[in-house]
């Protein structure tokens, strides 16, 4: 949707049900897409959080603002977000 390569080089491991159609991570996306296609202006700020010494980020914090209006959500990184 963004353009993203869908290879390896993404910045961070993500459970591919999450990013696929119908998972939660796909819907915030469309979103947004929505959102920018009717001349809205879209902000978003994405920390990955991590446990331990792992290399995947065991969930992602995740702030966006849709023409002024502050929202946040945890998505959990596996199965269902």
């Amino acid at each position: 949707m963004f353009e993203g390569s869908g290879d390896i080089d993404n910045l961070v491991a993500m459970n591919s049900q999450i990013n696929r159609s119908g998972g939660k991570w796909y819907s915030l996306e469309q979103e947004w897409a929505k959102a920018l296609a009717d001349g809205k202006t879209v902000k978003v700020k994405i920390e990955p959080k991590y446990a331990g010494d792992n290399i995947r980020p065991v969930s992602f914090d995740i702030e966006y603002e849709i023409n002024g209006i502050e929202k946040f959500m945890r998505m959990k990184n596996q199965n269902g977000g």
